[in-house]
């Protein structure tokens, strides 16, 4: 005669880990290409910015006008940044409901996991260069203006 398992033993294996589909995978393994891209956009927005920089000449504007890859460049790093969080938080999800289990407990939910530490610490700086390629044109003090 057949027994059937108890209730105890019945919610253990409804809870218990069970392995984590690609496609989850491939959504962590998303966080840290978000968070590298967002850094060298951001990062290439300012290099432009760099050399809009013109003190050579007195009384003259310091900044030239705004080209439109840094403008660009300045919102896709912080569109980037803000991203690679939310697609953490949602792959955190996922692999909760899903596998019933936490994502640091799997590799490539640990690096995604390092990495939106590190991009929570990046998203000040790439929100700063997003606000000096709106900032306006100023004159340098340098020199004779009269």
């Amino acid at each position: 005669m057949p027994t059937t398992p108890s209730p105890a033993v019945a919610r253990d294996a409804a809870t218990s880990p069970r392995p984590v589909p690609p496609s989850v995978t491939g959504q962590v393994l998303l966080v840290p290409v978000f968070t590298v891209l967002g850094a060298v956009v951001a990062s290439y927005a300012l290099v432009v910015e760099g050399h809009r920089m013109d003190q050579s000449v007195p009384c003259k504007a310091v900044r030239a006008p705004v080209p439109l890859t840094e403008y660009v460049a300045a919102w896709a790093g912080l569109a980037l940044g803000v991203t690679a969080v939310v697609a953490c938080i949602l792959a955190a999800r996922g692999i909760r409901r899903r596998c019933a289990t936490g994502l640091w407990s799997t590799k490539p939910g640990l690096l995604a996991y390092v990495s939106v530490w590190l991009n929570i610490a990046a998203i000040p700086f790439e929100l700063l260069i997003l606000l000096m390629a709106h900032r306006p044109a100023g004159i340098w003090p340098g020199g004779d203006c009269g």
